[in-house]
Formats: C-alpha cells, sequence, structure tokens
C-alpha cells in the first residue's frame, strides 16, 4: 500500500512537471521521465514491477477521463478503495465498491438520478448517449426532463 502511494505521488509530480514545462516536448519529456524513473524505482528495489504497472494504467485512466474533476473524484474514490483493500483484504473491496455504488444511485442533481438512464434503465435513452447524434440531427428532448413537448422544433435554413 506505501508503494501505491508513493507512485501516486510520484506520478502526481511528474504530472505537474509536465503542466508547467512551457514547451511543446514537456508532454514528451514527461513520459520518458516516467518510464526512466519508474525502471530505475524497480531496479533499486523501492518498487515492485506491479506497482508500476498497477499505477501506469491507473494514470491512464485519469488521463483519458473527460473532465479534470471526474479524474481527481476517481483518483480519490480509487485510493479510499486501496485503503479499505489494505485494512480489511477482499471485504474491504466488496464493501467499498457497495457503498460506492450505493452513493452515486442515491445522488441527483437537478431532480435527476446520477445514473440515468442506467438506473432507471430506460434502453432507448442510454442508446441516445452511447451514440450520440450532431445537436442538429437530434429530434427527441431527453424524458428525464419531463418535456411538454418530447419534439424539438426543426432549424430553419438560412437561405
Amino acid at each position: 500500500m506505501v508503494q501505491i502511494f508513493i507512485s501516486d505521488i510520484g506520478i502526481e509530480f511528474l504530472r505537474m512537471a509536465a503542466v508547467h514545462t512551457p514547451t511543446p516536448l514537456s508532454t514528451a519529456m514527461g513520459l520518458v521521465a516516467a518510464v526512466l524513473i519508474g525502471q530505475i524505482a524497480i531496479d533499486v528495489g523501492l518498487f515492485v514491477p506491479e506497482v508500476v504497472l498497477y499505477a501506469s494504467v491507473a494514470t491512464i485512466g485519469t488521463f483519458v477521463t473527460p473532465s479534470l474533476e471526474l479524474g481527481v473524484a476517481n483518483k480519490i474514490s480509487r485510493l479510499v478503495l486501496i485503503v479499505l483493500v489494505a485494512l480489511f483484504k477482499v471485504p474491504g473491496l466488496v464493501i467499498g465498491i457497495t457503498l460506492y455504488l450505493i452513493m452515486l444511485t442515491s445522488i441527483k442533481t437537478l431532480n435527476t438520478p446520477y445514473l440515468w438512464p442506467l438506473l432507471p434503465f430506460q434502453p432507448k435513452a442510454l442508446s441516445h448517449i452511447i451514440f450520440r447524434r450532431p445537436y442538429p440531427g437530434s429530434i427527441e428532448r431527453p424524458s428525464i426532463v419531463h418535456p411538454q413537448d418530447l419534439y424539438r422544433q426543426p432549424r430553419k435554413s438560412k437561405g
């Protein structure tokens, strides 16, 4: 657990250094530095290879997340799950994931469930979210907001 926390702190330092380096090469230099530091940490015996692999996959997941706030929230929840697993092993993982899912299902924003359209399940709305059409091509309003008119007005051409 200590190795994972140290690797997360190191990755945050590398990310901050890459953000504050004012050249177009900063991202490439950050990646090369991460690979070199990771290999040196394994050779010295500071980390086992599994920790470096775990930290790299988790960091890729953080960078793939579309918003910075959601990435930070995922990182915090991941660290909480790591602490629960370190303290309680498999029951800690099961309890942590269960509590996390309960929390997500209980959140409502603007009177809309956070996990909509998964909970409550609406297959048509889920397909609209997964396979997004451009805004001019979408003709139906989301059903979760209970619109008075289900269909949008067609756009008028400028000609």
